[in-house]
């Protein structure tokens, strides 16, 4: 069986274009590349006229939003819908990571909240006097901080923020998936899958939790959605974010997992996160994916759909972008760093520390 795509193999790939020479590529490069551009618009075109009429009417429920319009407006500009998005800033010491989280939750009343938490890999290690576990817990696979696990900090930091006692009767939109990867995982060695299975169970039991993604991986929801007309969203009702997940054999492979954790997950995936529905709407040019609960979905489409109209060439939610934008402003990355590079160079010891890349002359 080949498994490969399209059976493309990676001889193909090098024998695509290549100038040998700098004065070739100047001369040529521009209109081969407009060209190559060119071809792609319109079988892209012809992708998407196809794909409406013999994928998206024949397997989809397409909706409009307007008809919740008014009651989306109402409820943004009276500030019953919380936007939350979170950053992160990290700095490396040959000790372990110190980081820091910020989480910002804004509505249109202008009411925030603004949550911050620091991580310090260095304080979590017990003490020891034996010089070679020292050298052996600095090896990259014994850390206990990795990216991942601050991704799932953070996912987790604005999930517990949505959840907080003044916005139980608010809509809260999150961004990014509803259902983050990196919070089903359990994380390997740190055991989170209670833990965070508890807050994601927590969210979907509150029907006014939904999300938007900004930067889907999912080129084919994505494709679906450019077939969409402005002013449409589209869902299957009879597939729910739970099956996508059960039907995802990498990630649903039984050998993967500790048993405990795998019935846990399976029982996850059937009770909980069979109330999420997949969306895909389009506001203006770009499509967006969104997950909601099956009891909100079009609601929370037409907040989304409501407040992307305030940036009507994007066709993003703006509240999102507020909330981003507050954060770049109440955390901001180089202050965390040079608090540190502060301290370091007070200390004399920023030259072994700092980077190589930070020390360049630009």
């Amino acid at each position: 069986m080949d498994e490969r795509p399209s059976g493309i193999t990676f001889a193909d790939l090098l024998a695509q274009k290549q100038w040998s020479d700098y004065t070739s590529f100047i001369a040529e490069a521009p209109a081969t590349y407009a060209a190559e551009v060119g071809e792609d618009i319109q079988r892209e075109e012809a992708l998407r006229q196809e794909i409406r009429s013999s994928i998206l009417e024949q397997k989809f429920e397409v909706r409009r939003f307007e008809p919740l319009l008014k009651e989306a407006e109402k409820l943004l500009f009276s500030g019953g819908v919380v936007g939350i998005d979170g950053t992160v800033s990290k700095y490396r010491m040959l000790s372990g990571l110190r980081c820091q989280i910020g989480i910002v939750a804004v509505n249109y009343a202008n009411e925030k909240v603004r949550q911050s938490y620091f991580i310090s890999e260095a304080c979590l290690q017990t003490a020891t006097e034996d010089v070679v576990e020292a050298l052996r817990r600095r090896e990259a696979r014994n850390r206990v901080i990795s990216d991942m696990v601050i991704r799932a900090l953070l996912l987790y930091r604005e999930r517990e923020v949505a959840m907080r006692h003044e916005y139980r009767d608010a809509f809260r939109m999150l961004h990014g998936p509803l259902l983050p990867f990196e919070l089903m995982t359990g994380l390997g060695r740190l055991r989170a899958l209670e833990a965070t299975l508890t807050i994601l169970e927590r969210g979907i039991e509150d029907p006014k939790c939904f999300s938007i993604i900004s930067a889907s991986s999912q080129d084919d929801y994505l494709t679906l959605g450019m077939a969409l007309e402005k002013g449409e969203y589209l869902v299957d009702p009879g597939y729910t974010l739970g099956d996508e997940v059960a039907d995802n054999p990498d990630f649903m492979a039984e050998g993967k997992w500790r048993p405990s954790e795998f019935g846990r997950m399976r029982e996850f995936l059937h009770r909980y996160a069979s109330r999420i529905l997949v969306g895909v709407i389009r506001v203006s040019e770009r499509p967006y994916v969104f997950h909601a609960h099956r009891e909100s979905f079009d609601l929370a489409a037409a907040i989304i759909a409501r407040d992307a109209l305030l940036q009507r060439e994007k066709g993003f939610p703006l509240l999102i972008d507020y909330a981003d934008t507050l954060c770049s402003e109440y955390f901001p990355a180089g202050d965390f760093a040079n608090l540190l590079i502060y301290k370091l160079a007070k200390e004399g010891h920023l030259l072994s520390q700092a980077s190589e890349r930070m020390m360049r002359v630009k």
